[in-house]
């Protein structure tokens, strides 16, 4: 899809985006529209942090909802942020939705061997939860209910093209590997060896236990 791709939603969620973007359009008011995808980057609230991460820090598996396999456009958060800026302030945007430049779309599975990867972790476990769980779900539990409305995204595939912005702008898409990094920082970094300095001949010590310089204890033995 792409930003001319009609505006068909036919949940409520999606009715209710189109009649806001409407009546933006209709006032008369200078407004421009961003448009991205699910986020991906550091600290971005998204299938990674509510699946994935759990599952790499605790090494267990991941139970996902939406086809392993379909490929899916992942937006870069700092991108998002980037394009907001940029298009508010350019003239030639107003009035209009724009799309933000992203990655090449991916599977969940390809996305979760590649935080893996990332944070020096073994492959997570993927478990496709079955469709049928949200939807009941969401009988009792409201945020089950808003997740079953959205979930036909995630067995199709989902592309999103940008072509326009990025020609019209100048934005680029952050590498979809960069932007993984980022995000699995705090795992990788307790996956890391000590560093020399918080060792002290030859044996790993707590800092705060040992005062003395590696040198002068050295020195003594």
């Amino acid at each position: 899809m792409n930003e001319h791709t009609p505006m068909a939603a036919t949940g409520r969620k999606g009715r209710l985006r189109k009649r806001m973007w409407e009546q933006a359009l209709a006032a008369g008011i200078r407004t421009v529209e961003v448009r991205g995808a699910d986020y991906i980057g550091k600290d971005a609230a998204g299938i990674y942090s509510v699946f994935i991460e759990p599952a790499l820090k605790k090494g267990r598996a991941a139970w996902i909802t939406g086809h392993l396999d379909m490929p899916h456009t992942f937006t870069v958060n700092g991108d998002m942020a980037q394009a907001l800026v940029t298009l508010a302030q350019d003239e030639r945007a107003w009035g209009r939705a724009w799309h933000v430049p992203s990655p090449p779309a991916v599977t969940i599975r390809e996305l979760a061997r590649r935080c893996a990867d990332a944070a020096g972790r073994p492959p997570v476990k993927l478990i496709q939860m079955p469709r049928f769980v949200m939807r009941t779900a969401g009988l009792l539990v409201p945020i089950a209910r808003e997740v079953a409305e959205m979930d036909y995204q995630w067995y199709a595939p989902f592309h999103m093209d940008a072509t326009e912005t990025a020609d019209t702008f100048g934005l680029t898409a952050t590498n979809l590997d960069t932007a993984i990094r980022d995000q699995v920082g705090a795992i990788r970094a307790r996956a890391e060896p000590m560093s020399d300095s918080r060792r002290c001949c030859g044996t790993t010590r707590r800092a705060r236990r040992c005062s003395m310089p590696c040198s002068a204890r050295t020195s003594t033995n």
